[in-house]
């Protein structure tokens, strides 16, 4: 059973640091603070503020970031017209709304088998900017409560936009606004419930590598097309 089939049936798992009181009872300690983590004002190591907008040179498109930790990431999935990009449910629309939904594979018409398109990996996001990789989304757990959790996923899902998901809303106080997007496949997309995003770190040849905010913030390696958030060089 891979990992989001284990997030469908199992109960939350909140991974944040314990200590033990005098009568030796656990208590959960969160010493997590937005003011310290992901400031709204002030200016961040690339001497940009710490929010703002940047546009991506190709298209002009135009695209809110936020700075956690010492990380700048894109604060909405990328909208960039690649080949073999798709809006979700095929409805322009949507791009709109969750950014259009992309995968780094393609079938070798000879061997019948998904390889990695390294170029696509490459030359996807906007100059100065780059597919992250897996370590680089773990350092963002870090930040805000850790991978499998179920509070750092609150902390970077969107307060709207949830009311479908069984795994309810975030609270947003990095900026970072994850929407519920889904992903694309012929079987379903959980569409309104959960947000899947690109990773660019090959765990072998045919996967596609994905963070899941859906409870809980995790990672999984299945084929599909997914959104993106891009990260600065």
């Amino acid at each position: 059973m891979n990992n989001f089939l284990k997030l469908l049936f199992s109960g939350a798992v909140l991974l944040l640091t314990a200590c033990t009181t005098d009568s030796g009872e656990s208590s959960v300690v969160d010493d997590f603070d937005a003011s310290v983590v992901c400031p709204a004002e002030g200016t961040n190591a690339y001497g940009m503020p710490n929010r703002g907008t940047f546009v991506d040179e190709r298209d002009g498109q135009e695209y809110k970031y936020t700075t956690i930790g010492e990380q700048v990431w894109m604060a909405e999935n990328l909208n960039y017209n690649a080949v073999g990009s798709i809006c979700q449910g095929k409805d322009e629309s949507k791009c709109e709304l969750y950014g259009r939904l992309y995968r780094y594979t393609w079938q070798d018409r000879n061997t019948g088998r998904d390889t990695i398109n390294w170029d696509f990996i490459d030359s996807v996001c906007p100059p100065g900017w780059h597919l992250p990789k897996l370590a680089e989304w773990e350092k963002l757990a870090s930040y805000v409560g850790g991978m499998d959790s179920e509070i750092a996923a609150s902390r970077l899902k969107s307060v709207d936009g949830w009311e479908n998901s069984n795994w309810g809303a975030g609270v947003n106080v990095c900026g970072f606004s994850v929407l519920p997007s889904g992903y694309f496949s012929y079987e379903s997309s959980y569409e309104g419930h959960c947000g899947f995003f690109l990773s660019s770190t090959a765990d072998y040849e045919n996967v596609n590598n994905r963070i899941i905010f859906c409870m809980l913030m995790e990672f999984d390696s299945v084929i599909g097309s997914y959104n993106i958030r891009c990260i600065k060089d």
